[in-house]
């Protein structure tokens, strides 16, 4: 078994690494460590089958510990994909009062805190029992948190235009295979500088969240993809966008969420909207891509018939269950997001299906075209562009980006 301990207080220890001693732990499998940024360092050579984390550490040795250090690394640990997860992971505290704040942080990842004396033996007695029963465990009984067999997932709404646009690319696609009984998908590779990244795309038997939701969950659950992502078409916000012009969703909601209500007159509905944002680091590189007026034109002149060099945009877009063609309900929405620049019937359903995923989560993304106005002009013209335009922006950021986004 090995141990990690962060405490730049190494006095504390000696005791504690006697009593583990009796248990058969080797002196050597305890590493003590004075600063958050030396364990994040371990916890990305090496595993651990339990961390001992004292709730005030500095980030760097010889700086002023806070406990917003050992708060930050507790997060990154627990939601981030770059550190080896630890087995088991205790907090300790010489007071429990000053540090109530991350207490409340590490009960709501239902890891347990306790209070160092140094006259009473009380915390060695219960680091000793978290031990014992690790070890009693055995390695074959430890649970290994599931791997990533695949770099990046897609998932389609429409097999047509959408799914067709994403086979098109250049990404050594292989034929359909199935993973499950009702889960198809398509699989290849392309290379983001000098890294191979592999990935594999389906589409969904139905329009709507619902069915996005369970076939992004069910790729997540077999695969265990590193990023997951979606590109379509969908209705823009007129003024804002133009047709072919591609749109990053952050944040994404289901804008038809909430409850009716009645008075003694009359029945309203009050919104109640869940907002998910894309990936932090995704949307960063994305901004970057935006800038690369080039791409875009050279993505027009390679579509036949081309009608116009698509912008990309990046900002609000609303998922609902049904397809408006109105142009009445789209003005109410922008009212729950004066700054909304889409709407479409899937995104909110992936976002969802990935932030509710088990560890480790996948990055998300969602890039969606507009096709039209979501008015009584509508029209399927505009489709096959807008397909095309989604899927070779996602090509762009992928290849131009895979290699540090996965």
């Amino acid at each position: 078994m090995k141990i990690l301990i962060v405490d730049d207080d190494v006095r504390r220890y000696p005791k504690l690494a006697e009593s583990l001693g009796d248990l058969g732990i080797d002196r050597k499998d305890i590493k003590i460590v004075p600063c958050s940024n030396d364990a994040m360092q371990e916890l990305i050579s090496s595993t651990y089958d339990l961390l001992i984390l004292d709730l005030h550490v500095s980030l760097w040795a010889g700086e002023e510990p806070d406990l917003q250090h050992s708060r930050d690394l507790l997060f990154e640990i627990t939601e981030g994909q770059t550190l080896n997860k630890p087995g088991h992971i205790i907090g300790i505290t010489g007071d429990l009062e000053f540090s109530r704040d991350v207490i409340k942080d590490f009960e709501n990842y239902t890891w347990r805190v306790i209070e160092y004396s140094e006259s009473i033996d009380d915390w060695i007695y219960q680091i000793r029992l978290c031990v014992d029963y690790l070890s009693s465990k055995g390695d074959g009984d430890v649970e290994c948190p599931p791997k990533h067999q695949i770099d990046v997932a897609i998932v389609c709404a429409l097999e047509s235009p959408e799914y067709d646009q994403v086979i098109a690319l250049d990404w050594n696609w292989s034929p359909p295979r199935p993973l499950d009984d009702i889960t198809f998908v398509q699989e290849g590779y392309f290379f983001s500088g000098s890294k191979r990244i592999t990935v594999c795309a389906t589409h969904t038997s139905r329009m709507g969240m619902v069915s996005t939701a369970l076939k992004t969950a069910s790729l997540i659950n077999l695969l265990r993809p590193k990023v997951v992502g979606m590109c379509g078409i969908c209705a823009g916000v007129r003024s804002k966008t133009e047709m072919g012009d591609i749109l990053f969703a952050d944040p994404a909601w289901d804008f038809q969420s909430g409850k009716r209500v009645k008075d003694s007159e009359n029945t309203s509905f009050s919104i109640a909207p869940h907002q998910i944002q894309a990936d932090a680091s995704i949307r960063s590189h994305v901004e970057q891509l935006r800038s690369q007026r080039s791409e875009f034109t050279q993505m027009a002149s390679d579509f036949k018939d081309s009608p116009r060099i698509p912008k990309l945009h990046i900002g609000p877009v609303a998922s609902g269950s049904a397809v408006l063609a109105d142009g009445e309900v789209i003005e109410e929405i922008k009212r729950q997001h004066r700054d909304l620049i889409g709407v479409e019937m899937e995104i909110y359903g992936l976002f969802a299906a990935a932030v509710s995923a088990s560890t480790p989560k996948p990055k998300m993304f969602a890039f969606k075209s507009v096709c039209d106005f979501a008015d009584p002009d509508k029209a399927d013209n505009n489709q096959d562009f807008a397909a095309y335009t989604s899927a070779q922006t996602m090509r762009l950021l992928l290849e131009k980006f895979g290699s540090r986004l996965v």
